[in-house]
């Protein structure tokens, strides 16, 4: 679908990147939820955030046949 809304488009991208089919009925809440996304993400946008501020939760990459802790 060719659209010039940039949450359709940015939704036709990443389907096509992943390979990923989204029916049209499907399509409506996959981009409410886009919205959703978009919008929490411009409310961060002028939070000013320090290396403190980092989420607790921290992918470390561990080497083969490491032990979990």
């Amino acid at each position: 679908m060719a659209t010039a809304d940039p949450l359709s488009r940015l939704l036709d991208a990443n389907a096509a990147v992943l390979n990923l089919g989204i029916s049209e009925a499907q399509r409506p809440g996959v981009l409410s939820y886009l919205a959703l996304a978009e919008a929490m993400h411009r409310a961060l946008l002028p939070v000013a955030l320090g290396p403190s501020d980092e989420s607790a939760l921290v992918f470390v990459p561990q080497p083969p046949g490491a032990r979990h802790e």
